[in-house]
């Protein structure tokens, strides 16, 4: 057996790596940039007092740009190795094949992202003591490396792009100017544009002295201005709040600025930077998912980017680091919103979604929450910690389908049920109901039941004939009908739902319809043969119609009057009939008419003696 290596395209695999590795033709800028930048602080480490600036200057007569930078250099050999051999990086140790912490780029591949906008590279460069170089690759794999005679050129590298066609706005000057902006604006080196001013052309620096969060101000006045301002040229609001960030462990600063306006969830977009370099304009992992409230700008000294360095590496760093953030976002919700002030006022109008969001996840705040949340309620708007103080229990609809169902007549019983319906609110629920000195339940149709006055047992002795009939008459085995007194008056009767029970009725039904093995298996989850009761029918003995029909007793119409009835119950609860049953309904509907128009009589009976 031999052993052979590996044939490569290395035409082909520049094409890959340059036009599938990175999103877009503008991340050439970037990678030029910061290899430029990475070479400058290389040459520093040796000379701390050598000139750190990158220059970028857009051609006049053709379409092209010269990037120029006063870093360390290449020698030969290092051209050689380095320029002509994809994954190889002076920025990698060589023995463990680790980056060095003072570099952003550790990958050997920055210089493919060129091709993406021209056919050739041009790299001039000059290393202290050593003639200088210059090497000329091309986007069909091929290069050229010679060394340069004379020793006029400074020391550092000089990169020349021509733009292929279709590419030449990308080195056009406006652009080179907004991506130099946007990528490289904190870069610890003096970094300019060459533009034109006038009939001439003057450098404009683009790097900012400081990162904006850790400038020194006069006042924290002036620093709020000065945070307010970056954040509207930034992100395009006024923030209600800044909240500086730090995580010193991994060298992370940053601040995050809160939102004047709601968010929907998952909708976090944060401007992350790795040693100054923007990484993501858009990251949604550097803080935790419940943070939407927020747009951050952050910058890192430890968290490593891929190797299109267009995203952060998801490793033990990056969680660490995100933890830590969202600790220190909920400390400062916390601490404004035990307040009284406006700022927790408006934070609590504009963001209660991403405050119910970390009450998911961390105990602290669920109980935050339930102390100054609103909750839409029976007995109006109120806390959770209102609710249970007045009522002993926090009862709940799930769906806001069903407390809209229930609230006209748990309200008219002075019982205080919370509408649960919206996003978050269920879950909350369920996990403060595990809380020591919480009482907290879905409400039930027991519940429901017992909020409303029973009628005496003369009164019940004397409808009961009455309601076995309406029973026979429905044909409803699951249905119980009880007859109570409650408000509103003119709510004929409620439907109350046992979810429980009618789960339990689903399987009896699958059971029935098995076969085999099937049978015996479901039959398991559901023991005997007593009815069950998966509704109650509960009749209001305060409503007149009802009063008039239990007191009726051979009339031809009842069982239409009595599907009625139920129908409009059905209907109460916010469900629809399905086509059986709104058939039964009109088909009942049409035999109250026409007894109506037949038999006209002077007025409604309730049943009451006067």
């Amino acid at each position: 057996m031999t052993v052979e290596r590996f044939q490569v395209n290395l035409g082909g695999l520049v094409e890959v790596l340059s036009q599938h590795l990175y999103s877009g033709p503008q991340v050439y800028l970037r990678e030029l940039v910061q290899n430029a930048a990475d070479a400058v602080a290389a040459r520093r480490l040796i000379d701390p007092d050598a000139p750190a600036t990158v220059r970028l200057e857009p051609w006049v007569n053709e379409p092209g740009l010269t990037v120029t930078d006063t870093g360390i250099g290449m020698t030969y050999a290092q051209a050689e190795e380095l320029l002509a051999t994809i994954g190889q990086s002076s920025k990698r140790d060589a023995v463990f094949g680790e980056g060095r912490q003072e570099f952003v780029g550790q990958f050997g591949i920055g210089l493919l992202a060129a091709f993406l906008i021209s056919d050739t590279i041009e790299v001039c460069s000059h290393a202290a003591g050593h003639p200088a170089i210059r090497w000329e690759g091309r986007s069909d794999g091929t290069f050229r490396l010679a060394e340069l005679d004379g020793d006029e050129q400074p020391v550092g590298t000089q990169v020349r792009l021509r733009a292929s066609q279709y590419m030449e706005d990308w080195v056009a000057t406006d652009t080179v100017v907004r991506l130099a902006a946007e990528y490289c604006s904190f870069l610890p080196v003096d970094i300019a544009v060459k533009v034109p001013v006038g009939a001439g052309r003057q450098w404009r620096r683009i790097t900012e002295p400081e990162l904006p969060w850790l400038a020194a101000h006069a006042s924290p006045a002036e620093r709020e201005r000065a945070l307010r301002t970056y954040c509207e040229r930034t992100f395009g609001f006024t923030p209600l709040a800044a909240i500086d960030l730090e995580v010193g462990v991994t060298g992370t600063t940053g601040v995050a600025f809160v939102l004047p306006h709601a968010v929907s969830p998952k909708s976090g977009r944060h401007r992350v930077y790795t040693k100054r370099m923007l990484v993501d304009a858009a990251s949604d992992a550097v803080l935790p998912e419940w943070a939407f409230f927020v747009r951050a700008v952050l910058n890192s000294d430890s968290l490593s980017p891929v190797a299109s360095r267009e995203q952060l590496r998801d490793d033990a760093t990056l969680a660490l680091t995100r933890d830590e953030l969202g600790e220190q976002l909920k400390r400062w919700a916390q601490d404004t919103l035990v307040g009284t002030h406006e700022r927790a006022k408006r934070f609590l109008e504009v963001h209660h979604l991403a405050l119910r969001s970390m009450a998911l996840v961390d105990e602290d705040m669920l109980e935050l929450a339930a102390r100054v949340l609103p909750y839409e309620t029976t007995l109006g708007a109120m806390t959770l910690e209102q609710l249970a103080a007045e009522a002993g229990v926090v009862r709940y609809c799930p769906t806001t389908e069903g407390y809209r169902a229930v609230a006209p007549v748990a309200r008219a019983q002075q019982l205080g049920v919370v509408n649960a319906g919206y996003v978050y609110d269920a879950d909350l629920l369920s996990r403060l109901a595990a809380r020591p000195g919480w009482t907290v339940e879905v409400l039930s149709s027991k519940s429901m039941h017992q909020a409303f006055t029973p009628v005496d047992p003369v009164r019940e002795a004397e409808t009961l004939h009455a309601i076995e009939r309406m029973t026979a008459d429905l044909g409803a085995d699951d249905c119980e009908i009880t007859l109570r007194e409650f408000a509103p008056a003119d709510v004929p009767a409620v439907l109350l739902r046992d979810p429980e029970a009618e789960r339990r009725l689903e399987r009896r039904r699958e059971q029935a319809a098995a076969d085999g093995g099937w049978r015996a298996l479901l039959g398991s989850f559901d023991q005997g043969d007593e009815p069950i009761v998966a509704s109650t029918l509960v009749l209001n003995d305060a409503n007149p119609t009802v009063r008039t029909l239990l007191t009726a007793h051979d009339s031809p119409s009842l069982p239409a009057a009595f599907r009625t009835i139920y129908y409009s119950a059905v209907l109460l609860t916010g469900e629809g009939l399905t086509a059986r049953d709104a058939a039964s309904l009109s088909a009942s509907l049409g035999v109250l008419l026409t007894a109506a128009l037949t038999n006209p009589q002077e007025g409604p009976r309730d049943g009451r003696e006067n």
